[in-house]
């Protein structure tokens, strides 16, 4: 026997005195998630209103781009179950969630990438704009 085995017998009969019969374990029972609800979660994040896009970060395990959630997960749980009611679970999405490599929250964007991915590229084209035409020494300025 192994020795966990000898210690776990020595508290079992502590607790309940020598003789006493085992404690039945109940069996555990793992339920895998359907194809059908595998699906619902890829499709859910691949919609451009719960995800952002990267255009250029990829997932080094995966090989996929790198999503950009554009809620809370509460929030995106919620309109999970509006979509989807008999999908699956809260626990286990939020597990999904977690344990997704390519999907990562906009804090993770961090500086202009995320001012990008809110605003798009014109609002610094026009910023530079007008910094050429309200510059006054042309010279010292750098495109």
């Amino acid at each position: 026997m192994a020795s966990s085995t000898i210690t776990d017998a020595r508290k079992h009969a502590r607790l309940y005195g020598p003789g006493a019969p085992p404690i039945n374990k109940t069996k555990r029972k793992v339920q895998r998630l359907s194809n059908v609800q595998e699906e619902q979660f890829t499709i859910f994040f691949q919609d451009r209103e719960n995800v952002a896009m990267s255009s250029y970060h990829i997932d080094a395990k995966t090989g996929l781009p790198v999503l950009y959630l554009r809620d809370q997960k509460s929030e995106l749980w919620n309109k999970f179950t509006e979509i989807y009611p008999n999908g699956m679970k809260r626990s286990t999405f939020m597990a999904r969630l977690k344990n997704s490599t390519n999907l990562k929250y906009c804090d993770d964007l961090g500086g202009l990438c995320q001012i990008c991915n809110d605003y798009g590229f014109e609002v610094f084209e026009n910023l530079a704009n007008i910094i050429r035409d309200n510059f006054k020494d042309k010279t010292i300025m750098v495109s």
